[in-house]
């Protein structure tokens, strides 16, 4: 159910347009099936998140990659949450820093998400590429996801009735960190 629920389309729209035609109970159910994937999409964003500060400092490109990965996937569950749009198409990727109004710090996010994909297509694509080609150096990337996946957390946390229990890195890789404010996945 959980694939054929993502092809319908438009959950939002669909839950708003059919709302006179269905009972209560079935749009909740549309909903608490929307709130579901929301968060699966956050959690699959913390461990891409999770598996970057794991690796060492020389395995640049898969940190760049990973850190890339965490975001679009924090990025697609706000967009999910918010317009109910559910892509696995390849041109969704150009839509990571297209973030709703009122997401905190958009302006800065459109532009460093922009520039984190294009480190990430040169990180996998480029054979030439060096760590001083990139436009931020991954422990910059590093704090940048961070925040953004805190901010992300913080847009979605008035739909998300009960987030997962993953934990995060908010130090160098190797160091961990437990702590924040009720969720153990922030520092």
């Amino acid at each position: 159910m959980d694939r054929d629920f993502l092809k319908v389309g438009n959950h939002r729209k669909i839950s708003n347009v059919y709302a006179v035609f269905l009972t209560p109970a079935e749009v909740h159910k549309i909903n608490a099936e929307i709130q579901k994937h929301t968060r699966l999409i956050f959690d699959l964003a913390f461990e891409h998140y999770t598996f970057s500060v794991s690796l060492r400092k020389k395995q640049w490109r898969q940190r760049i990659s990973r850190l890339y990965y965490a975001s679009y996937n924090a990025s697609k569950a706000v967009r999910f949450d918010h317009d109910g749009n559910h892509s696995t198409d390849v041109k969704d990727h150009s839509k990571v820093g297209l973030l709703p109004d009122g997401f905190p710090d958009k302006a800065t996010y459109e532009n460093e998400l922009k520039n984190l994909r294009e480190d990430r297509n040169s990180c996998d694509y480029d054979h030439l590429a060096t760590k001083n080609d990139l436009l931020k150096q991954p422990d910059d990337y590093q704090v940048l996801v961070l925040n953004f996946l805190r901010h992300a957390h913080d847009h979605l946390r008035v739909g998300l009735e009960k987030v997962s229990t993953i934990s995060i890195s908010c130090k160098a890789s190797g160091e961990h960190a437990d702590v924040g404010d009720g969720d153990p996945r922030f520092c």
